[in-house]
């Protein structure tokens, strides 16, 4: 009996520790584009920004398929409906792997101080899905 209560107890401290983390990380989601410019760079040490600016875009975009890709779209909440979700989807863009893709080729731009060409990337991303339906 004393085992039961115990087990009860501490899945119910594992339920609310979730739901607790769940809710305050979404006041960190970025809201948009810029904004999640802004995170990756108060994230990424000096280093892995180095890292990141002696590569080219295209490796860029591969070498982080499965560390920061993964990361954003997790923690920003864009497999659920987030703000930044929403800001991508007024955009035309729905899936969050095409997402996480524009975030990615937009920080390496901000660090090379390149234009975004956002439209050209949503046209991109937006031809790219159709073909794959």
């Amino acid at each position: 009996m004393q085992l039961k209560r115990v087990t009860v107890i501490l899945l119910a401290l594992i339920i609310v520790t979730g739901l607790a983390a769940k809710n305050s990380h979404k006041k960190n989601h970025p809201k948009d584009l810029s904004e999640a410019i802004i995170k990756l760079d108060h994230v990424y040490s000096d280093i892995t920004k180095k890292e990141i600016f002696d590569m080219s875009e295209s490796e860029y975009l591969t070498k982080s398929q499965f560390s920061s890709r993964l990361w954003i779209r997790y923690n920003w909440g864009l497999w659920h409906s987030s703000k930044l979700s929403t800001y991508f989807n007024d955009l035309g863009i729905y899936h969050p792997n095409d997402m996480t893709a524009i975030i990615i080729r937009c920080y390496y731009r901000h660090l090379h101080h390149q234009d975004f060409e956002l439209d050209k990337l949503i046209k991109y991303y937006q031809k790219r899905r159709t073909k794959l339906i």
